[in-house]
């Protein structure tokens, strides 16, 4: 029997190299996307995560009709870059309702499904800036910081149903993310700077194929890790326990600033 997996964000970047990686090792893939995308190989949904009830009727009609969700992966999310003086409040608010909200309620309603059926894995897509908050991208730093704590409380919960809780921690990506970034507008030339700096630090990262293929492993696991780390995260992780906050908040501002 074909095992399901379910993408948000599916029709670009991350989530689209993820279904079709998934088509490609043989799952039956459905896609959540806010836009319209049709593709030939896998069923594409147009709906807005921040739509918990419209969520929770595609997640049902698919459980419904293939009587399983093995897999799950909250993916789907965008940017803010500049200073949080000069970022509209509804944008703010929109960042964190679809980055941290639509993640939590995603995960208790997939999480009934597996909870019922007594298996599932739920894969969740954080970033480099949960582990290193980054200047200029304050909110989109806090909301992936809050998917980390989200996923590790939500692992334990879950796990004595065997429905196991995870992450994916890329380091810098060159998708469309990247020129999809809302951008507030800035007192100082040097926000800019910095900012194109973190800008072409993604640009000339990993690509969305090198994501792929870790969730698709984490996802083929009987019992995966909490926490997955793609590129060198894994020295940064190790600096951040072995650190004071001060020391990393100079490094990362000579990095980035």
């Amino acid at each position: 029997m074909e095992k399901v997996v379910v993408i948000t964000g599916a029709s670009s970047g991350i989530g689209l190299a993820t279904a079709r990686l998934f088509l490609r090792t043989g799952f039956k893939v459905y896609g959540i996307s806010k836009g319209e995308y049709s593709d030939e190989n896998f069923v594409n949904y147009s709906a807005d995560v921040n739509d918990a009830k419209r969520m929770e009727e595609i997640l049902n009609e698919i459980f419904d009709k293939e009587g399983r969700i093995d897999i799950f992966c909250n993916n789907a999310g965008f940017g803010i870059s500049g200073e949080l003086v000069n970022t509209d409040p509804k944008v703010i608010q929109a960042l964190m309702s679809t980055n941290l909200t639509a993640y939590a309620v995603n995960i208790s309603l997939v999480g009934r499904i597996m909870k019922k059926q007594g298996f599932g894995n739920i894969i969740n897509t954080s970033s480099l800036a949960s582990v290193f908050p980054l200047p200029y991208q304050s909110c989109y730093s806090a909301s992936k910081a809050g998917v980390d704590a989200l996923a590790r409380t939500a692992r334990t919960e879950l796990r004595p149903y065997k429905v196991y809780v995870s992450l994916v921690v890329p380091g810098d990506v060159k998708t469309g993310f990247t020129d999809a970034r809302v951008k507030a507008k800035n007192d100082d030339k040097k926000i800019d700077k910095s900012i194109e700096k973190i800008e072409r630090y993604e640009r000339k990262g990993m690509s969305p194929e090198v994501i792929a293929k870790k969730i698709v492993k984490l996802a083929c696991k009987k019992k995966p890790k909490v926490r997955v780390c793609v590129g060198s995260l894994k020295l940064l992780i190790f600096l951040q326990k072995m650190l004071p906050i001060r020391v990393l908040d100079y490094l990362i501002k000579v990095l980035y600033c």
